[in-house]
């Protein structure tokens, strides 16, 4: 017996080292993993919400009678006008005309137009009744996924999504006449009316999430 517990001591004198050796480098890698994420996250919020060439893995939501829904993405051959916007967004509510106008035209042409509202659906229903905007092609209360992938922090935004999600045109911000001179040319139209307001600071486009804290705790 005796000798079986020296055996025991011995052997754990000589495995305990190893095992602290293997929690040490647990503990390291663990904090090189920690530490490559706060870089990889600084260098996120240091660009812009959304830009040209991102790829969106889904559009989902509420539709305005409450049931989930979520939008197919485009796939090869087809292409996918998603209007990003608010309800009490100021620089959104300019937009509205030249989007009436331009949703207008794209669909005489067979496109399909999704109007993505980060709010939730009383104010997102309210808001579409009183400007015309179809209750078929709205989304609200986008999941947290699209709500981040979309860039739903900073609204205005209008943007072709093409095959696989690739966001192959957006404009920010307010659609000023050099907007929708752009947006005409882009999409071969005739001209895009509009009672914008005139330029707007891209500080002044940022308008603060609502209830971003809510979608988490979804």
């Amino acid at each position: 017996m005796p000798l079986t517990l020296a055996r025991t001591l011995s052997l754990a004198r000589n495995v305990l080292p190893v095992l602290i050796a293997c929690a040490a480098v647990a503990l390291l890698v663990q904090n090189f993993i920690v530490l490559r994420e706060n870089r990889d996250l600084r260098s996120r919020q240091s660009l812009p919400f959304i830009v040209e060439g991102a790829r969106v893995r889904e559009l989902a939501g509420l539709s305005l009678d409450g049931a989930a829904r979520r939008v197919a993405l485009p796939v090869l051959g087809s292409r996918l006008l998603v209007i990003a916007y608010s309800p009490g967004c100021p620089f959104c509510r300019a937009n509205q005309s030249g989007w009436m106008s331009l949703e207008r035209q794209l669909k005489q042409r067979g496109w399909n137009v999704i109007w993505l509202s980060r709010d939730p659906i009383e104010p997102t229903r309210d808001y579409c009744l009183k400007v015309g905007i179809p209750e078929s092609e709205v989304l609200a209360e986008p999941s947290f996924r699209t709500y981040y992938q979309f860039g739903l922090e900073a609204v205005p935004n209008t943007m072709v999504v093409g095959p696989g999600g690739t966001v192959e045109k957006l404009w920010s911000g307010e659609l000023r006449k050099d907007s929708l001179l752009r947006l005409s040319e882009y999409f071969g139209l005739g001209g895009i009316t509009s009672q914008s307001r005139g330029r707007a600071s891209d500080a002044s486009m940022l308008q603060s999430a609502p209830a971003l804290a809510n979608l988490l705790a979804k």
